[in-house]
Parts: structure tokens; sequence; C-alpha cells
């Protein structure tokens, strides 16, 4: 993928016309109503980091990153709350939630921006899930070329950067066609809503180099982003929690 210049970190990142507008409820909003909707015994998040997402969570959590850099203290919940600052991998190589009979039924992630990093963790994720759970993914409605860079230098640059994550989408679209996936336009970034889970589907993790293989060459400044967008529909965050 071509590596883009740099922009300054008071910058803007800009809408390009070619790319749709992600106007929707904020995606934190959206994680919101589906709390409501579910009331979960455990939420799972990867990639916590300052904690914004944790805060307004109001069940038991999982809160799981390398660096944690926590804003506040002053959570919403009055269950249990732990916090793993390990990746994700190490995280689910320890077999935590299972030695201690923890089923998540709502996760979000929001771990590292690269495809295959986000299709792991999707994969990982689901085998601990409830069938009735739902996995959130962060950042897969891009709206500008740039941002969609898997040059991890992006993230000092100060603005928006999806990476790649959009892939798993197009991923599990392809080879998990039982889920269903749901892709909302919610603020800034979008947020891709999975159900239908099965733990016990080994689909992905048969093929797992395959689909590396198939999907880390796709660009969308090379290809252009209808070899994306005219794939997938976009959701109204709205209509998407109504319809729960």
């Amino acid at each position: 993928m071509a590596l883009f210049k740099r922009r300054s970190v008071k910058e803007e990142v800009e809408q390009d016309p070619n790319y749709p507008v992600v106007d929707g409820l904020h995606y934190l909003d959206v994680l919101a109503g589906i709390e409501a909707h579910m009331n979960p015994e455990l939420y799972l998040e990867i990639g916590s980091r300052s904690g914004t997402s944790l805060i307004p969570r109001k069940c038991n959590f999982v809160a799981i990153d390398p660096v944690f850099n926590l804003k506040s203290s002053d959570f919403s919940s009055t269950g249990d709350m732990y916090f793993f600052r390990k990746t994700s991998d190490d995280f689910f190589a320890s077999g935590f939630l299972e030695r201690n009979g923890l089923v998540p039924d709502l996760a979000f992630i929001d771990g590292m921006h690269h495809f295959e990093y986000a299709l792991r963790d999707f994969m990982t994720c689901e085998k601990t899930m409830s069938r009735d759970g739902i996995i959130c993914l962060h950042d897969v409605v891009p709206f500008n070329g740039e941002m969609t860079t898997r040059d991890e230098n992006y993230l000092k640059i100060g603005t928006a950067w999806t990476g790649d994550v959009w892939k798993v989408v197009l991923a599990l679209m392809k080879f998990r066609p039982d889920l269903k996936v749901d892709v909302l336009k919610a603020t800034r970034t979008g947020l891709c809503c999975v159900s239908g889970l099965d733990p016990e589907n080994s689909i992905l993790h048969q093929n797992f180099e395959q689909i590396i293989a198939e999907f880390v060459p796709i660009d969308l400044v090379e290809d252009g982003p209808d070899s994306y967008f005219r794939k997938i529909e976009l959701l109204d965050p709205n209509a998407y929690l109504e319809g729960l």
C-alpha cells in the first residue's frame, strides 16, 4: 500500500466525496443502546486504552489493552471490573474466561488496526461468547483512503486511522455467511455489529492463512472505494437499535 504524506496534528481529516458520509449516531451511543437492550451479564473489550468506552458500561466487564492510559476512574459499573495489561492474544491464551466460567454477552473490538489482528480478535472472541451475544468492531467505515493505510505511524498524526479493519466485514461475509453482519454509519468511522454467533464454528480458523493472503493485498486507494462499499449495505444506527 502506498504511504501518505503526514498531516499536521491540528489539521482536520477531510471527507472524500467518493466515500460515504458517516453521520449517524455516535458509536459509543450505539454501544450504550445495545447494552440497554441486552442487559448483558459480561462485556468484553479489546483495546480499551483511555477507558472512554468503559466508563458508561453498567455491567461487569473485562478490559484488555497492553498500554492502559485511563483518563478517569469514575466508572458506571457497580459490578466486577477486570483489567488485563496484555495483548488480546496473550489474554485469550491464558484461559481466564474459561477457568472462571465467564461468558461475554457483548464485546467491542477496537485493538490494532490491521486486518489480520482484528480478524484474529473476532475469531478468538467468538469462541468465548454466548450464542445470543453481539460482537462490535470499530473503524469499518473509512471516509477517505488516506486513513486506510497499514502504516502504524499514522497513529502519531493525531487524526482518525481505520487501517484496514474494514476487510473483516468482507471476510465474514464470504467465509461466514451464517453470521448476521450489520455495518452501521456510526460516527465517526462506523461500527460493525455481528450476531448469530457460533462458538463452535472453526471455518475462520481452518482458512486463516488463505483469508489473510486473499484480503491483505486489497487496497481502497488503488482499487477504489467501490471495491468495498458496493458490496455492503450501510445501515442507520437508530434503525438498527430499533430492530434489536
